[in-house]
């Protein structure tokens, strides 16, 4: 790693981030398997969340180009979710994922925040993020990373039946920028 970068584990006040590993497809199973609604808001998390699916889908995710942590509870190492990016340094594609019992008390937001400090450190200069229609929480999440909403496509999402309308939102990591998603594109 370069020299003056911080190497994860990457702290906050109440959360730490370490690097995901294929264990941690238990943590998705026990708080997915059950929780259709929560897998549904992710793009690409395979239904039923299994182990085996789990794995595969970190699997993916932890190659070469891709960084995706871990989301633990500061005070004991409670596994709460997952954040990440991935792809090349020009432009990342970023998202996440916080499991439904650790729901509106801004841990998305204060994960974020460390992961894109990280990223930054790392040279990204552009980060992207889309989220359903149906999933204004998690736009929320990332207006308050300072993401702009440039408005909305029609993407692929073979494993949601196909065809979804989402927001697309965009982070300049050498802009504050700010605005509502009020455009389509």
């Amino acid at each position: 790693m370069e020299q003056g970068l911080r190497r994860p584990p990457l702290e906050s006040e109440r959360l730490k981030l370490r690097r995901m590993k294929l264990d941690d497809a238990e943590h998705f199973s026990r708080l997915l398997g059950s929780d259709e609604e929560a897998v549904m808001r992710m793009s690409r998390m395979p239904w039923p969340c299994t182990v085996e699916a789990a794995k595969d889908w970190i699997e993916l995710r932890i190659r070469p180009g891709g960084h995706l942590f871990a989301v633990l509870l500061k005070r004991d190492e409670t596994f709460i979710g997952c954040m990440g990016f991935h792809g090349p340094l020009a432009e990342v594609g970023f998202g996440y994922w916080i499991a439904r019992p650790y729901w509106n008390r801004g841990y998305a937001t204060e994960a974020a925040s460390l992961v894109l400090a990280f990223a930054r450190e790392r040279g990204v200069r552009r980060v992207t993020a889309d989220t359903f229609m149906e999933n204004p929480a998690s736009a929320r999440v990332l207006e308050k990373a300072g993401f702009l909403c440039e408005g909305t496509l029609r993407r692929d999402f073979p494993e949601r039946g196909g065809i979804k309308e989402v927001r697309v939102h965009t982070l300049e990591l050498t802009s504050g920028k700010q605005a509502f998603c009020n455009r389509r594109r």
